[in-house]
């Protein structure tokens, strides 16, 4: 594969490495000795993978987008902040500054700042408290990954990222060959005879997997489209069309609309033959698409749906809980939501939460949180569009691919709180700072401007 590959220190020679060796060597019996084998890995695997994340922090970043489909997100929380931890060592080692600025540092501090005070003035205040540490993570992701890579090691870290995908598409189509027993809650009762299946891999539901999957198809296609090494250029065939496949099994409607947004994204400012290849894709669909796709499909928008009549029900609710607290929110978290919601809830519709992120967002923030959001956003975005015409090729169709993927992941989020996982949260911040990551190719051309 023809991203450029992790710049790698030469290993010490003679006698210190040999020292390194045998301290290692009896590191590993000790821990077999002492304790039980299953534990004595974890720590081997734990020790091993600090001393690589030590010589090359890009690795935990590469270790974190790979691992979000499996670990728990607890492991992924500490795999991050292990990465911030030698990224903050190295630099004060090296007489650097601790941090470094990025291009959107003020709707960035403001959002935050919104984020912050809505845990603090929360109705709920202590299960709000409790979520805000994951926004500190949130904020890691998103600044780590604008900060560690040159533009030139993104398709290196998004190929961990892709490369996961693929392993979750394969776990996907076995769920659908066995059979895996699908609840009714994730399926409209009248589809029921024929949607029997819908799969979520390692994920909690269809729909966060779908969510996951719009990330991981645009920067996939633009990889295969682009190597020209064959090898190369057959395993990101290979997960193309893999997730392409797992996708279409989540059969999740708002996913296929944002795929299909981010196709439509590819096709205007990237390469214009692929709007063909989506013409041609709509015709043929009432041919080639099978009766379980056409069902689902034709009940988008149809308020026949009960999945589609329940949102509505569930955002008129939250609509006014939002007219009731429009200026400070209720606060972040379940907690909260659940504490309001029922003195604003329709008869007959319970809920969690709002099915709706930019709601959710407004509701537990306040408007003015919703608004520093967007603004943050737009920052991203605009940065983006300024910085396309300056970048090489490879970069410019990452750039758009990422672009996509995004813009394809908010519309999902108008029918649904997309950031309900925070595997899915972490992921959407991961790749808004790969996305600006990118664009430091505008101001640096010849690609070396990091932060090591």
């Amino acid at each position: 594969m023809q991203a450029e590959t992790l710049r790698s220190a030469q290993p010490d020679k003679g006698t210190g490495a040999v020292a390194w060796g045998l301290l290692t060597g009896l590191t590993i019996a000790v821990l077999l000795a002492v304790l039980p084998a299953q534990t004595a890995a974890k720590y081997i695997l734990a020790v091993g993978g600090a001393a690589l994340i030590f010589r090359q922090p890009l690795l935990g970043l590469y270790f974190f987008l790979a691992g979000l489909a499996f670990l728990p997100t607890l492991y992924a929380g500490q795999l991050l902040l292990g990465t911030a931890a030698v990224y903050a060592l190295r630099r004060a080692l090296a007489g650097q500054r601790m941090f470094s600025r990025t291009p959107v540092d003020l709707p960035l501090a403001v959002f935050f700042t919104f984020v912050v005070l809505a845990a603090l003035f929360s109705v709920a205040r202590a299960g709000s408290l409790a979520v805000l540490p994951l926004y500190g993570l949130f904020f890691l992701a998103f600044y780590l990954m604008y900060v560690l890579p040159r533009p030139a090691d993104v398709a290196w870290l998004l190929g961990g990222l892709l490369l996961a995908g693929a392993v979750t598409a394969l776990l996907a189509w076995l769920q659908y060959k066995s059979g895996v027993q699908t609840s009714l809650s994730w399926i409209d009762i009248k589809q029921a005879e024929v949607i029997r299946t819908r799969v979520f891999a390692t994920f909690e539901n269809p729909n966060i997997y779908a969510e996951y999957l719009t990330f991981v198809i645009p920067p996939a296609l633009v990889l295969f489209v682009r190597e020209k090494y064959l090898p190369a250029r057959f395993v990101w065939g290979v997960v193309l069309a893999s997730a392409g496949v797992a996708l279409v099994l989540t059969m999740s409607r708002g996913a296929w609309l944002a795929v299909g947004l981010a196709f439509l994204l590819l096709g205007l400012f990237w390469e214009r033959r692929l709007l063909c290849v989506i013409a041609a894709g709509l015709l043929l669909l009432p041919i080639l698409a099978p009766e379980q796709v056409l069902t689902r499909a034709a009940s988008i928008g149809s308020l026949e749906d009960s999945s589609n009549a329940f949102r509505l029900s569930i955002w008129f609710a939250v609509v006014r809980m939002i007219a009731a607290y429009w200026l400070t929110g209720i606060g972040l978290g379940a907690a909260a939501f659940g504490q309001v919601y029922p003195q604003f809830m329709l008869a007959g519709t319970p809920a969690l939460h709002s099915h709706n992120l930019y709601l959710e967002l407004a509701l537990q923030l306040g408007v003015p949180g919703l608004v520093a959001f967007l603004w943050l956003l737009l920052a991203v975005f605009s940065r983006a569009a300024r910085a396309v015409p300056r970048l090489k090729a490879g970069t410019r169709s990452l750039l758009i691919a990422l672009i996509a993927g995004l813009s394809g992941f908010l519309l999902h989020g108008a029918v649904d709180n997309v950031w309900y996982s925070p595997k899915l949260t972490f992921l959407f911040w991961a790749v808004l700072g790969l996305a600006l990551a990118l664009t430091k190719e505008a101001d640096d051309p010849a690609g070396t401007a990091h932060h090591q």
